[in-house]
């Protein structure tokens, strides 16, 4: 009788430890979404190439056009073969001064220099932001970039 009762309470207390072990304490959630959010950054910021690294792409795949700090109208993406680019936005990575401002303009020739049509622009003071546009370029049109060249830097997200 004392062995049975002994062996029952053995019994109780490694059942009562292995569900305190068991258990979970306190709120738990099914995934860890948080977790998910940053891996899927990651393997955004890794991307398919170079370009657009660290911003976060939703469904379309866009590419980044260099960085452009000039006065000088500078061409970012090539006037395509056929069809049109696709401007999604603008990226303003610097701007200093009241005075700085950015243009958007299409065109022919080496930088845009023939047949120039300006799609946006000029932006004065633009704040350090992405600006969402969803503008077609023209057909066989390059897209060419303008700044006050001093005080903003800008780049082109495009598909």
């Amino acid at each position: 009788m004392k062995k049975e009762r002994l062996m029952i309470g053995i019994i109780a207390i490694v059942l009562f430890a292995t569900a305190v072990m068991v258990i979970p304490q306190g709120h738990v959630s099914a995934q860890g979404v948080g977790d998910q959010i940053t891996r899927q950054m990651r393997l955004v910021n890794q991307g398919v190439s170079g370009q657009g690294a660290g911003i976060l792409q939703t469904g379309d795949l866009s590419n980044i056009s260099s960085s452009v700090a000039t006065a000088t109208l500078t061409q970012v993406v090539a006037a395509p073969s056929s069809g049109s680019t696709y401007i999604r936005g603008v990226i303003v990575e610097k701007s200093t001064g009241a005075g700085g401002t950015f243009t958007i303009q299409t065109g022919t020739g080496t930088n845009c220099g023939t047949g120039t049509t300006v799609l946006l622009g000029p932006v004065t003071n633009p704040p350090i932001q992405q600006y969402y546009l969803g503008v077609l370029a023209p057909a066989g049109k390059a897209v060419c970039l303008q700044t006050d060249a001093g005080t903003t830097v800008v780049r082109l997200q495009y598909s």
